[in-house]
């Protein structure tokens, strides 16, 4: 292994202090340890701060002040990283287990690929039914969906300066318009890796906020899709709500779990 690569581990938070501890302890556990952990707190009025104290030997830069929302505090974090790589790891979030930074970068591949990504496997779905996101992606898989959650990505700091930062006009969906930027670019070296790397809370703002992170993804596509590609994500807009409706209506029904189950079952075998 090599850990001629240093990593920065961005952790966004605000009022996290039940959250924090684990987050930043499944990073402190990491048996690779060319990391900084670099936070980023929006001004919390509780115990978050204190809650980062006995991780300090890990802390490179920690910011408390108010922020525009969670892409303004990553663009933050990005511009306070000093390592090579940058990697969210926020607040709720954490590592899949101890070897994920040393699987990543302990390949050689990884030292030339500008933007890695992998799985996440899914936590607090409603119906109780988890399973894992991530698989290799072209750029036309971004017309439909959100098909890379930043739960599974480590990029280049150097990408960021190159491609520019988060757009705050996109509040929910601002990482996505980001990952289409980076799969637009064909300069840039992406990096597939089947490996499991953290847990991604499903619930988090997009999931209840779903259609108006939709109607977000609907301005990003005119600014990046095809126009028949943009003006079909338009029209399919009544039929997303009915199927969020259903979801939320039917989630906790035996029969809605048991489908789900179905739906997912190649998915929930690690």
């Amino acid at each position: 292994m090599t850990e001629a690569i240093k990593v920065s581990l961005i952790t966004v938070c605000y009022n996290a202090e039940n959250l924090i501890e684990n987050t930043l302890q499944s990073a402190a556990n990491q048996t690779f340890k060319n990391f900084e952990l670099v936070i980023i707190d929006g001004g919390s009025r509780d115990q978050t701060l204190a809650k980062t104290k006995p991780f300090s030997p890990f802390i490179g830069t920690c910011i408390s002040e108010k922020d525009k929302g969670i892409y303004d505090a990553m663009n933050k974090g990005v511009k306070a990283a000093k390592g090579e790589y940058v990697y969210f790891l926020n607040a709720g979030d954490s590592f899949y287990h101890n070897k994920v930074l040393e699987e990543v970068f302990g390949n050689e591949s990884s030292n030339t690929a500008d933007f890695i990504y992998a799985k996440v496997e899914t936590l607090n779905e409603p119906t109780g039914i988890n399973y894992l996101n991530g698989k290799p992606v072209t750029l036309n898989m971004f017309y439909s969906h959100y098909p890379i959650c930043h739960q599974s990505v480590f990029a280049r700091k150097a990408l960021f300066e190159k491609l520019g930062y988060f757009d705050l006009q996109f509040p929910l969906v601002a990482d996505s318009e980001w990952f289409i930027r980076v799969f637009k670019d064909a300069s840039v070296r992406t990096e597939y890796l089947d490996k499991i790397i953290a847990y991604y809370d499903i619930q988090g703002a997009t999931y209840h906020k779903r259609m108006k992170g939709y109607r977000e993804y609907i301005q990003v596509g005119f600014r990046h899709f095809p126009f028949s590609v943009s003006i079909f994500n338009l029209l399919l807009y009544p039929v997303i709500w009915l199927k969020v409706w259903g979801i939320r209506t039917f989630q906790h029904m035996a029969w809605f779990k048991k489908y789900r189950e179905l739906k997912f079952k190649n998915k929930l075998a690690h």
